[in-house]
């Protein structure tokens, strides 16, 4: 159920394989305060020459409905969320890496900090989107060969996902694939095989659906209510 005209700019660096399953989280609906940050002429403007492959034009809008948006509700609150995440992906295309990790890295603060202090220092103690954020930043950590920090991440991103669905779910076995990519490309075989191997078992027997629990909390559509609809 999209809540924009205009595609969401950030599905451009989300992991591949969770773009399939998880692509609605991005264009569900958000809070008020979010969805008047994303409908804002700005933002509109730079997510429409953004889908048309203009990135360099589209960067002066998000820079500018990012900058609206922090004035009228502080560079803290999550309405800000889904311009932060844009302008990352903006910059992520163009190349300009150290940008994209600011806001990327912002966005994770944000959703971090609205967590109650009980539930900070959990692994699992987040909204299931956050595995995107956690990937986007990864892949950006990646392209600047900081694959350490990468690796951190996408370690983090597999915690929340076993926490959240279960060890044997499909959403698990790609966040494993990112992790063995990551590791492959620190030289590290031997720690990737085995986790190959238990993401290419997953695979063998799960179905690559969306869990309902997950589709309940991000305000998406489960298969039943879809079939209830019919």
């Amino acid at each position: 159920m999209p809540h924009r005209r205009v595609p969401h700019i950030s599905r451009s660096i989300m992991a591949p394989f969770l773009c399939a399953l998880l692509l609605a989280v991005l264009t569900g609906p958000h809070r008020a305060g979010a969805e008047d940050c994303a409908e804002s002429p700005a933002g509109l403007q730079a997510g429409k020459l953004y889908s048309e492959g203009e990135s360099e034009a589209a960067l002066p809008y998000a820079r500018e409905a990012l900058g609206l948006a922090e004035q009228k509700y502080g560079a803290r609150s999550t309405a800000i969320v889904i311009l932060l995440t844009d302008l990352g992906a903006i910059y992520q295309n163009l190349g300009y890496y150290a940008k994209a990790e600011k806001q990327l890295k912002r966005v994770i603060d944000i959703k971090q900090a609205a967590l109650s202090p009980e539930e900070e220092n959990k692994p699992g103690a987040v909204r299931p989107d956050m595995i995107i954020d956690l990937d986007n930043l990864a892949f950006v950590y990646g392209a600047q060969g900081k694959f350490a920090e990468a690796g951190e991440l996408f370690e983090r991103a597999l915690a929340i996902a076993e926490h959240a669905v279960g060890g044997k779910h499909i959403i698990v076995a790609q966040a494993l694939r990112n992790l063995v990519e990551n590791y492959r490309a620190e030289g590290r075989y031997d720690e990737a095989s085995p986790l190959l191997t238990r993401a290419a078992q997953i695979e063998a027997v799960e179905a690559n659906d969306i869990p309902a629990e997950w589709a309940e909390e991000l305000g998406l559509t489960s298969p039943e209510s879809d079939d209830e609809a019919e």
